[in-house]
């Protein structure tokens, strides 16, 4: 690079790079074995998994507030498929130049040549840190779940994954979410995938048909969260 700072860690993940603007995520907040978490979707992310380590396969998703406005702030549930919570690790996180620079009178800050914040050692205030480490992007994952390792993100399902655009409607034939699975039922193996199905009912043109990831899907990695 030309100007500015780059920090990668030993395994290649871009930390910081003034070049680009989004690389750095703040933390927000984090929980371990919650049932609900408060967000704004349009500018925070959440990333997750469930609390428990015994499970065989585990659905889950976001089910959005009664009389929810479509993308505004609100407090949502962790569910699984039949509407039944989960207990669930998260952190959320929000895109560092959505946030408004500190003003701490110590600490590095970095702007990229737009003038957007890519990174302000004053706004990690000890909630820790988190890294996305994989991703895959719109359209690339079938909505199969775990029958298939075309809707396959991870084998690794200690990791966090990003739940925005994800939907629970209290039903086990209508479900937009991940499928955490450590014991495998079938030959597509242990690991997280995305499970998108619409239940569109009887008749003529009834049925059940799969969706596609409709947004980018994130695999992190928590710092000392």
């Amino acid at each position: 690079m030309a100007y500015g700072i780059s920090f990668e860690t030993a395994n290649g993940n871009v930390q910081i790079d003034s070049d680009t603007t989004n690389t750095g995520l703040i933390v927000l907040s984090s929980s371990a074995s919650a049932t609900s978490v408060t967000f704004d979707p349009q500018k925070e992310l959440v990333f997750a998994k469930p609390s428990s380590t015994s499970y065989a396969t585990q659905k889950l998703a976001l089910r959005a507030p009664a009389n929810y406005t479509w993308g505004q702030p609100g407090t949502f549930t962790f569910e699984d498929n039949t509407g039944s919570s989960v207990n669930t690790n998260y952190i959320l996180a929000k895109w560092s130049n959505e946030q408004t620079a500190s003003t701490s009178s110590y600490g590095v800050r970095v702007f990229n040549s737009d003038g957007d914040l890519a990174f302000d050692s004053g706004l990690y205030t000890g909630a820790g840190g988190i890294g996305i480490i994989s991703y895959a992007a719109q359209q690339t994952l079938s909505g199969y779940g775990q029958t298939s390792t075309t809707s396959l993100m991870s084998t690794d399902t200690d990791k966090y994954y990003s739940l925005n655009g994800s939907y629970a409607f209290g039903s086990a034939t209508t479900f937009l979410g991940l499928d955490f699975v450590k014991t495998a039922v079938y030959s597509a193996g242990v690991g997280v995938y995305w499970h998108a199905q619409i239940d569109l009912g009887g008749g003529m043109f009834g049925g059940t048909i799969y969706m596609a990831n409709f947004t980018p899907r994130f695999v992190a990695e928590g710092g000392s969260v």
